[in-house]
């Protein structure tokens, strides 16, 4: 009976290291920023890396504000926080259902 117990133990203490470790790697990107009146948007493209479901995604050296009409493209980089294989399942799977809420509308 105890070795049950540890044993579920030690996958409950192996799932939440699995959900909470995060390796990291640094990668350059290229930023695509528009403020006009046809576009607004912010757009990043990573060199060299796939972001998968729960990965996680910093970007450096970014500006903060846009001045109206501006447009600009620039070199900068980023820091990609690679998901666990639990954490990438559990994302599907909150992700899923969350997309249903979108077919929630009502009409009175």
């Amino acid at each position: 009976m105890i070795w049950v117990l540890v044993a579920l133990a030690a996958v409950v203490l192996w799932a939440l290291m699995s959900f909470y470790r995060r390796s990291s790697v640094e990668v350059p990107c290229t930023l695509d920023l528009e403020r006009t009146h046809e576009h607004f948007h912010a757009h990043v493209e990573l060199d060299g890396v796939f972001v998968n479901p729960g990965d996680g995604v910093q970007v450096f050296e970014a500006p903060t504000t846009l001045e109206y009409g501006e447009v600009k493209t620039m070199k900068s980089r980023a820091v990609v926080k690679k998901a666990g294989w639990l954490r990438r399942k559990w994302t599907q799977v909150v992700g899923a259902l969350e997309f249903y809420e979108l077919y929630d509308v009502g009409f009175e």
